[in-house]
């Protein structure tokens, strides 16, 4: 079952050589040869030079259907026309000009009409800095000092936040009073003792932690994750109601879950958080991050009047190329496209269930919406620990293997992040490639 990681990297290194002596160019200048950590492949990165619809182009004239989609953000799939249109417009006006332009109110309108919890609406640089910003607000409207998340959630790189996103299981302690993992050497001293950790999924110990802590924590921050773990839409009501009840702001991250229906993750599961933080798919494609919320909570940002003490701003944020190119992305993400997706992110899962099930190979599948993941386990995935029962190492080699068969994949064990473009065939052909990877040997 599937070649040897020996085998995949022999092939790959001989089909994609100007990407390696691109690589081997790029150690000169930056660390690890590249210029961000996230685009890492092994045995050497996969360098792109143009792209199409759901198709990317590398440097050797190779060809893949994909299924990663700039890490999620890219929806519409790659130069959709509407959204290049409107980048060239823009481009025409100026790169860039320092004042507000027309196009501010116009996405914020289109938020606002799209996500019943927000009033108004803020923009940051990513969804790093909204999750930064997010931190402060809720701080300072409760002004309390810590803050909850969940066990295995990113929020960004934010040392208020980035703790026990990716803990080694023997350092993160009993499933009922989970412990506190920095993410980094060299984060801030003493910010683990402001961070709550909270399991999914588990509505009794999540209910004893934050009433242990009900005077200390400002808020909770939380990401669904939908079509990533199997958290129920009644968790996620149960948090809405907890927090309400403590006096607990609630913070919904959809950096990623956004894409996954007309008002995010926060739509499908009916809830309304105070804030929301949102990045990728809002800037269709471009650098974006941003921070919408009930007209109280966003009115902290308001220093128009007397100063509330706490302000948001950043030279790129809400640069009016990432504006245009996120309203049209947005205008152009209607009730039919979401339906399509949705119809090939069911036929995909129950393709990748098919094939498993024909391999005698355990595997959880979830999808919702243009989000899928397959976990090769036989435990029910709905938090980090059955998470962490995955077999990653088979799943790298399968990701690979499927790569040489012109299928790009995402950077989890098999992720999939749908975009407008793929159709029915796509997904076939993907399966059916599947199938030929699980009963190759070498």
């Amino acid at each position: 079952m599937v070649r040897t990681l020996e085998s995949l990297h022999s092939e790959y290194k001989a089909r994609t050589p100007r990407s390696r002596e691109q690589w081997e160019r790029g150690k000169q200048t930056m660390p690890g040869g590249i210029i961000k950590g996230a685009y890492w492949k092994s045995p050497h990165p996969l360098y792109i030079d143009h792209a199409s619809g759901c198709v990317l182009y590398d440097l050797d004239g190779n060809e893949y259907v994909d299924y990663a989609n700039h890490h999620s953000a890219t929806l519409l799939g790659h130069s959709h026309p509407d959204v290049v249109a409107a980048i060239h417009k823009e481009l025409d006006r100026g790169v860039a000009f320092g004042n507000p332009t027309a196009l501010e109110a116009e996405i914020s309108e289109e938020i606002v009409a799209r996500v019943p919890s927000i009033e108004k609406v803020r923009f940051s640089a990513s969804g790093t800095e909204s999750s930064l910003h997010a931190s402060r607000m809720i701080r300072a409207a409760t002004g309390r000092r810590k803050i909850a998340k969940f066990e295995g959630a990113y929020h960004g790189s934010n040392d208020a936040l980035e703790h026990s996103t990716n803990p080694a299981l023997d350092a993160a302690g009993s499933i009922e009073s989970p412990g506190v993992v920095p993410g980094h050497k060299g984060m801030s001293e003493g910010s683990e003792d402001e961070i709550v950790i909270l399991p999914y999924s588990d509505h009794e110990t999540v209910d004893l932690i934050l009433r242990e802590h009900k005077d200390e924590i400002a808020g909770v921050f939380f990401d669904g994750r939908p079509g990533m773990l199997d958290v129920s839409d009644d968790f996620a009501s149960f948090l809405r109601d907890i927090t309400k009840d403590l006096g607990m702001k609630l913070v919904v991250d959809e950096v990623v879950s956004f894409r996954t229906g007309p008002a995010g993750y926060q739509g499908l599961a009916g809830i309304q958080p105070d804030i929301t933080i949102f990045g990728k798919v809002v800037g269709g494609g471009m650098p974006v991050g941003a921070i919408g919320g009930s007209a109280e909570m966003m009115d902290m940002l308001d220093n128009t009047g007397p100063p509330t003490g706490i302000t948001q701003s950043g030279t790129f944020s809400g640069n009016n190329l990432t504006l245009a190119a996120g309203l049209a992305t947005l205008r152009a993400l209607t009730p039919e496209v979401y339906a399509h997706l949705d119809s090939i992110g069911q036929r995909l899962a129950q393709g990748l269930g098919r094939a498993y099930t024909d391999a005698e190979i355990p595997c959880q599948v979830l999808q919702r919406g243009s989000v899928v993941n397959a976990y090769l386990t036989d435990r029910k995935v709905s938090d980090y620990r059955s998470f962490m029962t995955s077999d990653t190492a088979t799943a790298a080699r399968i990701n690979l293997a499927l790569l040489l068969k012109g299928y790009n994949l995402g950077v989890a064990p098999m992720e999939f992040m749908l975009s407008s473009p793929l159709t029915d065939k796509h997904i076939d052909g993907l399966l059916g490639a599947l199938s030929e990877v699980l009963a190759e040997e070498d």
